[in-house]
């Protein structure tokens, strides 16, 4: 085995073994490309060739996926992966050269977008393609000529010695157009299904099951009272599901909030519990009737997939970008 190969192996029993705090039916059974990338790392450095621990895999996971979702090529991915090697050593770093951030080094100050937007992988992946795609026959020319042509680099041949790296660990996650797994699809661990109309769409429901049993006030719809009984069959903590609010589906009956922490940000044992839960969730959307997940600064829903929350109404804190709790609405 080269040391190429002994590494990503290393690296794949990393991402397994941070995940061991979550339920044990869930990690047998979701994939572990599901779950939602890491938060943004304050180191660094740059890794020697082949070298790769679990966050920057995740990583690098993330900048497959984005391509596979915009059906870039599979060249397209290793440019991509290839310059994020050089820019960050796939590190999402807080900080850099000037005002750069993130995989990529991009700059603020050069029209890549804020900083939080920059920090999120998902996001700074999309507007590493969306240059790529405006580069005239970027698909034939070099590697390093091709990135270049998106970073506008100081050192313009650097990105060339990391081209077999990037098509190895690509080749590793499957680049290629469409090679995104498909979460929505998972078979095992699936919930009971809830009923639906004959035409498959959700029958109507009254919130009628009083008290909300999660906080013993307000009021639970039939639907939302099955997600928390297959959520706690599946393992995951008791939500809170019920409130007054002005807005959202708590006061409907029909959205949960699954705890990970007290009230800080999740990280470690947590933060994976949390992956492995809104893996469960967009596993299980079609059975259990689920609008949207939104988790550690990440939305999904049936139309679009996973994208970044902007936070519209919370607070600028773990509650409002939920780094602490998965929301889970149904219809």
């Amino acid at each position: 085995m080269t040391t190429r190969a002994l590494a990503l192996v290393v690296g794949a029993f990393l991402l397994v073994g941070c995940c061991l705090a979550a339920p044990l039916l869930v990690l047998t059974t979701v994939n572990d490309e599901c779950a939602l990338t890491p938060a943004v790392s304050t180191s660094s450095s740059q890794p020697n060739a082949g070298e790769w621990d679990a966050e920057q895999l995740a990583n690098a996971r993330t900048i497959v996926s984005v391509g596979a979702e915009r059906r870039i090529p599979a060249r397209g991915q290793i440019i991509a992966l290839a310059t994020a090697m050089q820019e960050s050593g796939l590190h999402n770093i807080a900080g850099g050269d000037r005002d750069s951030i993130g995989l990529f080094q991009q700059r603020p100050s050069q029209g890549w977008g804020t900083p939080a937007q920059i920090r999120n992988p998902v996001y700074a992946a999309g507007k590493f393609y969306d240059k790529l795609a405006t580069i005239r026959g970027w698909r034939t020319m070099p590697l390093t000529d091709a990135a270049q042509a998106v970073q506008g680099s100081a050192y313009p041949n650097a990105y060339a010695k990391w081209e077999d790296d990037a098509t190895t660990l690509g080749q590793q996650l499957g680049a290629g157009p469409g090679s995104t797994p498909d979460c929505s699809t998972a078979t095992a661990a699936m919930a009971d299904p809830v009923a639906r109309n004959p035409d498959g769409s959700w029958p109507e429901e009254p919130c009628s099951i009083r008290p909300d049993p999660t906080t013993g006030s307000g009021c639970l719809t039939p639907r939302t009272l099955h997600l928390v009984q297959q959520a706690k069959a599946a393992g995951f903590p008791k939500p809170r599901c019920y409130r007054v609010d002005d807005h959202g589906e708590h006061p409907k009956g029909r959205a949960c909030d699954f705890m990970m922490t007290p009230g800080g940000e999740a990280s470690g044992a947590p933060k994976a519990r949390g992956d492995a839960m809104a893996a469960w969730a967009v596993a299980n959307a079609d059975r259990l009737g689920i609008k949207y997940v939104i988790w550690f600064r990440r939305i999904w829903t049936r139309s679009e997939g996973w994208y970044a929350y902007d936070n519209p109404v919370g607070n600028d804190d773990a509650y409002g970008w939920h780094t602490n709790h998965v929301h889970i609405s149904v219809e």
